[in-house]
């Protein structure tokens, strides 16, 4: 088993968001200077407060990389691309909000956003505006399933990661008794019943398929629940607080469970919420993109700039790839020919290798892994590969 860390240096690269967004002087904040007449506005939504921030880092990093480089060569069909950063709080209301305000600045092309939700509700603004949105994060199924014209993402989906975790789970933990919870979220949710689905297709039937209150008596009354019920593995669809909230409660009664997660638990936040019970929980992730040997010289740039590409920058890269290689393809900067041409199926190089896209906006080529966490002699918590 190879241990690529991947979280070891949270803490750090977070602090490295906050000095990197402190450089922005307002909540639009072009990236480069130079004015003129004829340019492609293509703007980045990402999240700048608390455990997220880092992400946010990455993906505003690795599309200013992108653009450097494609401006570098001539921009797209010969139109240079205009870089602006929005900052996101990843709620219904920002999103829309955001989307509203960059579809009346010109914004053709948007990478983001970060969050589900916020892409989910953005969208249909920006479909109705002649916007084209390509989320390297966005993973729940809404975002593409909807049908708009303008929804693309180069992460996976979350019936995905589902699928994976229980075919995993079924495959490395046979005959032991199962619980699958959610905190009650369309992406908590959607991810537990894509494991349970995944999960019986397999022949075995979880013991307990619950949602977990976290209010008042909640959370105690289901741990007891778990013990009662001998239960050896737990799969929890949802994110980093609840999750290291159940565990620490679980680890509190001396319940000695297998945890496994998706990618909503990946944040620096989970092991403080966690405690000692977090060592060797297992979590769904994006494969390991800075691991290619063709993304390395692109890893050392960002690097070199203060920003670790653990998550999203190589895929916010890719992003800009997609759109500058699907304007070549349709021969034309207009965002409906482009999501035409690349909804065509035609595989696009980037750093990722070559994508290809089908009729709602999705990658074809997988981008699943599992991942467990655990703690270093030094005290940081990391989360390493299975592979």
């Amino acid at each position: 088993m190879s241990r690529v860390l991947l979280g070891r240096v949270i803490a750090r690269i977070v602090a490295a968001a906050f000095s990197a967004f402190l450089l922005a002087a307002s909540w639009y904040a072009p990236a480069a200077a130079e004015e003129t007449t004829s340019t492609v506005k293509l703007a980045v939504v990402g999240p700048t407060d608390g455990d997220w921030a880092a992400w946010g880092a990455e993906m505003r990093s690795g599309v200013q990389l992108a653009v450097d480089d494609i401006n570098a060569q001539g921009g797209i069909n010969g139109q240079k691309i205009e870089f602006h950063f929005v900052g996101d709080e990843g709620s219904q209301q920002t999103g829309r909000a955001i989307a509203a305000k960059l579809s009346k600045m010109g914004v053709k092309f948007v990478v983001g956003h970060y969050n589900s939700t916020s892409s989910i509700f953005a969208a249909p603004i920006y479909a109705k505006a002649g916007v084209l949105m390509i989320s390297p994060s966005t993973t729940n199924p809404l975002f593409t399933d909807a049908g708009l014209w303008n929804t693309f993402r180069t992460s996976g989906r979350d019936d995905v990661q589902g699928t994976f975790a229980g075919e995993y789970v079924a495959k490395n933990f046979p005959g032991q008794k199962i619980a699958v919870l959610h905190d009650g979220t369309p992406y908590g949710k959607g991810l537990a019943e894509k494991t349970k689905a995944s999960l019986n297709a397999a022949g075995i039937k979880e013991t307990i398929f619950s949602t977990v209150r976290f209010k008042g008596k909640g959370l105690s009354t289901l741990v007891d629940k778990l013990k009662s019920q001998n239960i050896e593995v737990v799969y929890f669809g949802g994110l980093a607080e609840e999750l290291g909230a159940l565990i620490r409660k679980s680890s509190a009664a001396g319940l000695e469970m297998q945890f496994v997660t998706g990618d909503g638990a990946a944040v620096g936040g989970l092991a403080v919420a966690a405690g000692g019970g977090l060592e060797g929980t297992l979590m769904t992730f994006s494969l390991q993109d800075q691991a290619r040997p063709n993304v390395q010289g692109i890893v050392e740039r960002l690097r070199a700039k203060g920003v670790a590409p653990i998550a999203y920058a190589l895929k916010s890269y890719a992003a800009v790839q997609v759109i500058a290689k699907g304007a070549e393809i349709a021969k034309s900067n207009d965002p409906r020919a482009i999501s035409s041409a690349l909804r065509s199926g035609k595989a696009v190089p980037t750093i990722l290798g070559e994508l290809s896209f089908d009729e709602k906006g999705d990658r074809r080529e997988p981008d699943v892994a599992m991942y467990k966490w655990q703690r270093q002699p030094g005290g940081n918590w990391g989360f390493y590969s299975m592979d």
